[in-house]
Order: structure tokens, then C-alpha cells, then sequence
């Protein structure tokens, strides 16, 4: 609790009873635990062109009670809007393919940037995750980067050393000497399938998300030899 004697601020006071004098003390209540609020989803364009609906999750706490009362009325606008601010010159320097693929680098660094301000106002950010709800509109200005069959493309061709057939979308499906990016039941025995959704993929590329990891919540489900499969952690190092 802060308190204010005839105009002047006294040192913060509590948890538990503080004595007050009428006429003479006002004061301020201050909730010094972790609090989380979301910046609502707003159109920006990326540096390609590119539209998109992007939001973002922030948990922040005070740490400094005197600050917080004295400096911002209102932490709670100012932190969204410095957060907002902070997002949409971020994303504006990124391409498309950035914004997706390197979400929890650019998080962190909003995360810094975000801090640098409030710290004056005894504020501290602890998380903040971007949310991409949608791709309104593609890229336009420059080409598309590769596309998620091409990286599995690339998958297939780590695993086997050799050739490939590729079909549109899916997973890699691997055989001994020959494998088959697709949809679907694989012709013939491969020696392995492994099957997962694009999120779970995505994930998987971007480091957000480990194999063994997927596999134990199955989020990443395997046929066939498993010691074949769980070489992934060593394709996706590769693929960096």
C-alpha cells in the first residue's frame, strides 16, 4: 500500500495492517503478483507484403510499487500499447517466413525492448509470445521463401542419402534406399512413417518442439524402426 501524508509519499506499507489518519493520509493499493493480459489481434504487414493478424500473450509484474503509482496511471494501457508499438515496428523489418519461423526469437527480443520502457515505471515484462491467428493476405513484393514440402523434401533426402519421389504435402515415408513425401498409406514396407501435422512439424523446425519429446506425448507418431526415426534431432541440426 502506498500512502500519501498531506500530498507527500510515505515508504510503501504492508501486507497485513496499517494504521491511517483521517483527513490528513490517502492511499493507493498495489498488486504486487504476476499479471497477464493479451494484445488483441491487429493487421500488420510484414516487410514482403505479406497481411497479417497478429496478436501477442504478456505476463508482467511490479517491482517497484512507488514507481508504478507515481509515473503511469494506468500500467495496464500503457504496457499493451508499448507492447503493441514495439510488435508492429518488429514485424515490419521481417519477412513472412521470419514472423513463422522464428517466433520465439523475435518474442524474446520484443520482450527486451518492452522491458528498456517500463523498467521506469517499476514494471517488469517476465513473458510475451506472439500469436499469428492469420495470413490475410501473401507475400507480394518478393518471392516466396521454400515451401513446407520443400523441407520435407530435404527431410527424405537427409534420412535416405538418396533418391526421393514427392507427392504434395505430408510426411516423410522411408525406405530402404528410396523414400516419399506425401498424404496417406506409402506403397509397399518402408522401414519407417513417421506422422505428424504440419503445426507439429513446423514446430519441430523451429526448435520449439524436440522429437523424443513429441514422440513420448504422441504428437509425433512413428511406424516401423524407431532408432531409424529418432535420428531426426540429428536431421533437423543438419538442416540448420
Amino acid at each position: 500500500m502506498i500512502v500519501f501524508r498531506l500530498g507527500r509519499i510515505r515508504t510503501p506499507q504492508g501486507p497485513g495492517m496499517v494504521l491511517l489518519l483521517p483527513f490528513i493520509d490517502s492511499f493507493q493499493r498495489v498488486d504486487l503478483r504476476t499479471r497477464a493480459f493479451s494484445v488483441p489481434p491487429c493487421k500488420l504487414a510484414s516487410k514482403d507484403g505479406a497481411v497479417l493478424s497478429v496478436g501477442a500473450d504478456v505476463q508482467f509484474r511490479i517491482w517497484d510499487p512507488v514507481l508504478s503509482v507515481m509515473t503511469v496511471k494506468d500500467l495496464n494501457t500503457a504496457t499493451r500499447m508499448t507492447a503493441q508499438n514495439a510488435m508492429t515496428k518488429a514485424l515490419l523489418k521481417r519477412s513472412l517466413r521470419e514472423i513463422q519461423m522464428e517466433k520465439l526469437k523475435i518474442s524474446d527480443q520484443l520482450l527486451l525492448e518492452i522491458n528498456d520502457v517500463t523498467r521506469a515505471w517499476g514494471l517488469e515484462v517476465d513473458r510475451m509470445e506472439l500469436a499469428v491467428e492469420a495470413v490475410l493476405q501473401p507475400p507480394q513484393d518478393s518471392p516466396a521463401g521454400p515451401s513446407l514440402d520443400s523441407t520435407l523434401q530435404q527431410l527424405a533426402l537427409h534420412f535416405l542419402g538418396g533418391g526421393m519421389n514427392s507427392v504434395a504435402g505430408g510426411a516423410p515415408l522411408l525406405g530402404p534406399g528410396q523414400g516419399r513425401v506425401g498424404h496417406g498409406v506409402p506403397d509397399g514396407i518402408p522401414d519407417v512413417v513417421v506422422d505428424m501435422t504440419e503445426e507439429d512439424l513446423q514446430a519441430l523446425l523451429c526448435r520449439e518442439l524436440r522429437p523424443l519429446g513429441a514422440y513420448m506425448s504422441g504428437r509425433l507418431k512413428v511406424k516401423g524402426d524407431l532408432a531409424v526415426a529418432m535420428k531426426l534431432e540429428a536431421v533437423l541440426r543438419a538442416l540448420k
